[in-house]
């Protein structure tokens, strides 16, 4: 096994680790706080907890999404540049075609070079007339710092507008936002909606379990039955879910403003080089916010 082999089997622990979480805070919502809510009327238990579940449902969903779908990929097929989602079978060709130049010397040095990042390094390279001509069969609007096309030197394919080479995936990414570990995963053209979604679902989920354990535990303890045992099970999870709800409400409010004004965490940073004489803070790609919320 490679060293990105080894990255993506580690990167599923924390995966494991945040189902584990989804897990842990459903059985202690229906074995301590349920019976809690039963007391005060089962018509408003049944009612909470149906809303719970569908947001739990809905958060999962769009995680098992962000987890399993291919970002998106440029990838080389014939003579053709598509920007699409690659599939395995077209990685292999633009594996192969990349091997193929390796061995006729067409490749420069960099791009087999583990150590180095296609997307830093490259600006110091000069394309090959064949890597140049590959360029030509997109149009886009942006170019490298030094003027030239944009091309990954890795993948040995040109690079779309706002596509970056991830070196945990080991793969050039389309519209890459950022690689996110607890997806396993890159936030990139195909995943960023159920990403934003996973965020929103998440942050009402978490805001949910506080409310409902809030409100139900302490009119227990207020109540102070004789029987009453301090259960710290739900009381973690009260705290829990504060701190997830108000840490997932501003990443998630952060990327649901990055979404609006059509911009990436990367471009959000680094800003882009465009074609003609425009500052790297120019942003080309915002239609307005309602054209930007309708294009993800």
């Amino acid at each position: 096994m490679n060293r990105h082999q080894i990255y993506r089997v580690l990167g599923f622990f924390p995966v494991l680790f945040t189902l584990a979480l989804f897990g842990w805070s459903q059985y202690v919502y229906l074995t301590s706080v349920v019976p809690l809510m039963y007391e005060q009327g089962i018509k408003r238990t049944i009612a909470w907890t149906v809303i719970e579940l569908v947001v739990l449902g809905l958060a999962l969903w769009s995680y098992a999404v962000c987890v399993a779908r291919n970002p998106g990929n440029p990838v080389v097929r014939a003579a053709t540049v598509f920007s699409h989602g690659g599939t395995t079978p077209y990685m292999r060709l633009a594996t192969a075609s990349r091997t193929v130049r390796q061995r006729s010397g067409s490749v420069s040095s960099s791009a087999t070079d583990p150590a180095s990042d296609s997307d830093s390094s490259s600006d110091n390279a000069v394309l090959t007339p064949d890597q140049l001509r590959q360029t030509q069969l997109i149009h886009t609007l942006t170019v490298r710092d030094n003027g030239q096309p944009r091309f990954c030197l890795k993948c040995n394919v040109a690079k779309p507008d706002r596509s970056h080479h991830c070196s945990t995936c080991n793969a050039c990414v389309l519209k890459m936002d950022h690689h996110c570990p607890w997806l396993n995963n890159c936030v990139g053209f195909r995943t960023q909606k159920a990403f934003v979604l996973f965020l929103v679902y998440s942050a009402l989920y978490c805001a949910l379990l506080f409310e409902i354990t809030l409100i139900y535990y302490v009119m227990y303890i207020m109540g102070m039955p004789a029987e009453f045992q301090f259960d710290l099970a739900p009381f973690f999870m009260m705290l829990l879910a504060f701190a997830f709800s108000i840490s997932l409400l501003g990443f998630g409010g952060f990327h649901v403003y990055l979404l609006l004004i059509n911009k990436t965490t990367i471009e959000s940073y680094d800003g882009n080089t465009f074609r003609h004489a425009l500052g790297k803070r120019t942003n080309l790609f915002n239609l307005g916010f309602q054209k930007n919320f309708r294009q993800v």
